[in-house]
């Protein structure tokens, strides 16, 4: 039997996080074991390295696609003002931090002004979407920050990685396209956007990447 194609996947995908059964057992499923609990803490900190003195002048961060606010509190602790966006309301009625806006949206036709935050975090997301829409919700990205872009990428050269393909042949399912660490920059550039710096979790065992990216030029009004 042939595989679905890519547009039929990304939409199953996209309607599976709308179900309410699925918001509510999400933070459990995800994140309670020792290996992915600290997920959120380690990609923050990450960002709090590649940025240096620049997060000092981070007032504003979009989280998208937000879910159920697993970064509120690492963000509050500067004083900044998080927003969260999400395709699901059900996972937005998930979030833990209340006094956090909640919007729901499309992260390829995102519901903000250009240039309206600081920092555009985009974690767990880009590696389900179809390699043909990644431009373009990269470059939606892009649009609404004023300054840097942060977002998680997978890549296939890792013991991570393979032990996930060798689980998924074994038990007849898939695991979504990893990228090469050749194709992170010409992605990023095809959107409009310039490589800060990339952060590898574990090289060798782990398959993530974070990368820091910026629009090109000076920022009015941005301080360090």
């Amino acid at each position: 039997m042939s595989e679905p194609p890519a547009s039929d996947r990304w939409r199953a995908k996209q309607a599976h996080y709308q179900e309410q059964e699925v918001a509510r057992g999400y933070e459990a499923q995800r994140f309670a074991s020792l290996r992915t609990r600290g997920d959120a803490a380690r990609f923050w900190r990450a960002i709090e390295r590649a940025l240096g003195a620049e997060l000092a002048g981070v007032r504003s961060v979009l989280d998208t696609p937000g879910g159920t606010g697993r970064f509120a509190a690492l963000v509050a602790r500067g004083g900044r003002r998080l927003v969260l966006a999400d395709l699901s309301a059900a996972m937005l009625a998930e979030a833990r931090a209340t006094d956090v806006p909640r919007v729901q949206a499309d992260a390829l036709a995102l519901p903000f002004s250009t240039g309206s935050f600081d920092l555009v975090l985009c974690m767990r997301f880009l590696f389900h979407v179809p390699r043909e829409l990644q431009p373009r919700v990269l470059a939606e990205l892009a649009r609404v920050s004023r300054r840097f872009v942060a977002v998680d990428v997978r890549h296939g050269w890792a013991w991570s990685a393979w032990t996930r393909r060798m689980r998924s042949r074994l038990g007849g399912g898939r695991v979504a396209p990893r990228m090469r660490p050749s194709e992170i920059e010409p992605l990023f550039a095809e959107a409009g956007l310039a490589l800060r710096s990339k952060r590898w979790f574990a090289p060798g065992f782990s398959e993530k990447v974070l990368v820091l990216a910026e629009k090109p030029g000076p920022v009015a009004g941005f301080r360090a």
